[in-house]
């Protein structure tokens, strides 16, 4: 049986194998979302929140080789997270390691790594490019414009409608989770 790493034996990795701030930021939003979800849905928050903290952990790796990212996370974190953590984490990239999303806890990564890009988009074009400036509303209809973010895969944000929730209490839930890390962000 794996024991699970800490919260902050997972952000020491992160800045030992992590080099791009923003990359850093991203998993940090990610982690934060995954974490309110988490609370949402009756689920371990901290596991969640591990689960999005380190979703990234090999992207610098193999941003060139799409067919490795997530299986060299998975690797990187054997012995540190559990079974279904792993396997979350592989399924966040299914597409490239036919890892099929089968948990709450897959699709609500697969949801919150949309999520977070589609926000801090939006808030980097709102008047004073602050994340406190951002409404529910203006992510929605950005949601809809596909012209924005174009990088942004607005299905696997629809993830979140296997968890039972629907687009907008997702991106409540979110932004809540954004707001309440913005020192991080620095938005």
């Amino acid at each position: 049986m794996s024991r699970s790493i800490s919260r902050e034996d997972a952000v020491q990795m992160i800045n030992r194998e992590v080099a791009t701030e923003n990359l850093k930021k991203h998993m940090h939003a990610v982690g934060a979302i995954m974490k309110e979800l988490a609370k949402e849905l009756g689920k371990d928050p901290e596991k969640w929140c591990k689960v999005g903290l380190l979703h990234d952990v090999d992207y610098e790796q193999t941003k060139d080789k799409h067919e490795e990212h997530a299986l060299r996370s998975a690797q990187m974190l054997e012995g540190k997270l559990p079974e279904e953590s792993l396997k979350a984490i592989k399924a966040h990239n299914y597409e490239y390691t036919e890892t099929e999303p089968d948990s709450d806890l897959a699709n609500a990564l697969i949801a919150a790594d949309g999520i977070s890009g589609l926000i801090i988009a939006t808030a980097l074009v709102m008047p004073n490019s602050k994340l406190e400036e951002v409404r529910t509303k203006s992510v929605l209809k950005k949601f809809d414009d596909s012209s924005f973010a174009k990088n942004v895969d607005r299905d696997k944000i629809t993830y979140c409608e296997k968890l039972g929730l629907n687009k907008e209490e997702f991106i409540e839930i979110s932004l809540n989770a954004l707001n309440d890390i913005n020192d991080k962000l620095g938005l």
